[in-house]
C-alpha cells in the first residue's frame, strides 16, 4: 500500500512539470482562454438597424393635416396581448436619420415589441396598438403616397 502511494506521488510531480492535460494543475474550471473568431460582418453592423419586428397587421391608417405638416396614425394587430412599444419607423432615411421619401412615397414600418412572456390571445379589440408620427411640411412637400406596412399587409393613403 505505501509504494502504491508513493508511485502516485511521484506521478504527480512528474505530471506537475508537464504542460499536458494530465497534469491535475491545468485542471481548472475551464482553463486559459484563446482567441476565437467574431460572428460580425465583414462590413459591420448597422447601427441604426431596428431589430423589433413589424406588426402582423396593420388594422388602419390615416393622415391627418396639421399646422406645419401631418400626423400619419396607424393602429396594428399583433398575434397576442402584450406587446408595446410600437413605432412607425421610416424605410428611407436621409444622411442624418430624418424621414425620406423615395418615388413620391414615404414607406412607414410598423415596428413593435413582442411581450417578455406569453399572454393571451384575447379578442382582436383588445390586442390592437396605435401609434403615430409628425411628418413636416418639408417632409412632405414631393410626396404623393405614404404607406404603412406590416408583416401580412399594409395601407397606403395617397394625395
Amino acid at each position: 500500500m505505501k509504494a502504491q502511494i508513493v508511485a502516485g506521488v511521484i506521478a504527480a510531480l512528474v505530471l506537475t512539470g508537464c504542460q499536458s492535460r494530465l497534469n491535475p494543475g491545468n485542471w481548472g474550471w475551464f482553463g486559459g482562454s484563446r482567441s476565437a473568431p467574431t460572428l460580425e460582418p465583414e462590413d459591420g453592423y448597422d447601427q441604426n438597424a431596428d431589430l423589433r419586428p413589424l406588426v402582423e397587421q396593420v388594422v388602419s391608417m390615416s393622415v391627418e393635416q396639421t399646422p406645419g405638416g401631418a400626423i400619419v396614425t396607424a393602429t396594428g394587430l399583433p398575434p397576442t396581448q402584450g406587446y408595446w412599444k410600437a413605432d412607425l419607423v421610416s424605410a428611407y432615411e436621409t444622411v442624418t436619420g430624418a424621414v425620406a421619401s423615395k418615388d413620391g412615397e414615404i414607406r412607414l414600418e410598423f415596428r413593435i415589441v413582442a411581450p417578455p412572456t406569453p399572454k393571451p390571445v384575447g379578442a382582436a379589440r383588445s390586442r390592437e396598438v396605435t401609434t403615430a408620427l409628425f411628418l413636416t411640411d418639408q417632409t412632405l412637400r414631393n410626396v404623393r403616397q405614404i404607406t404603412v406596412v406590416g408583416q401580412a399587409n399594409a395601407r397606403s393613403s395617397s394625395r
